[in-house]
């Protein structure tokens, strides 16, 4: 990755998030794409960190893959965590293992890397998938009070197989330095899963 896209995707992320927090979007007839949506697939969470929190020690291409293997672990936490909810928590689709999700994208040459640059309807089709759920996420530290604080900024997306944008929910979370950047990307992913739309109930038309 190379230092216009780390700058495109940290623009790209603010540009949402510092409006946005805590809010959602869905398309008004989501339903109507929810009855069809059987298997839906989770692509490599995008990850970047706020310029001025880069360490001195560290070039943009060793913080690349730090970031690979971060966006891996925060995507088998994302399945791990969906599997041991589906008995509680019952959604209306099947999220595809991570595994042959990832599997399928590096058959058709797409990886953490370019993923940013793949057209969302080439992505479902790679993966066989009905709809693609896409996560970015934004890492800062700021000072409040004297006390420094992680700080993730969190977009999460869900298109359809066509490339349609169906839903899309922005949140800022916050942690004191004790709580590294990692254990608040987990806590956001855990929202993620209760805030999916896919736990809403089908509405069945009567027949006459």
């Amino acid at each position: 990755m190379k230092i216009s896209k780390l700058l495109f995707i940290v623009l790209f992320i603010a540009s949402f998030t510092s409006t946005f927090s805590q809010k959602a979007y869905k398309i008004d007839d989501f339903m109507s794409y929810q009855k069809n949506h059987k298997i839906v697939a989770v692509v490599p969470i995008i990850i970047s960190l706020d310029p001025k929190n880069m360490p001195r020690d560290l070039i943009v291409e060793d913080l690349d893959k730090l970031h690979e293997s971060e966006s891996m672990l925060l995507q088998d936490y994302f399945y791990a965590s969906y599997l041991q909810g589906a008995q509680k928590e019952k959604l209306s689709c099947q999220i595809q293992d991570v595994r042959k999700t990832n599997t399928m994208l590096a058959a058709n040459k797409v990886n953490y890397y370019n993923i940013i640059k793949t057209a969302k309807d080439e992505i479902a089709k790679f993966c066989e998938a009905d709809a693609t759920i896409v996560i970015y996420f934004y890492k800062s530290s700021q000072t409040f009070n004297e006390k420094v604080k992680n700080t993730v900024d969190l977009k999460v997306s869900i298109f359809d197989k066509s490339g349609l944008l169906l839903w899309e929910f922005y949140d800022i979370a916050s942690e004191n330095a004790d709580k590294n950047h990692l254990f608040i990307e987990k806590e956001l992913i855990e929202k993620i899963l209760k805030k999916l739309p896919y736990h809403d109930e089908i509405k069945v038309e009567k027949t006459k």
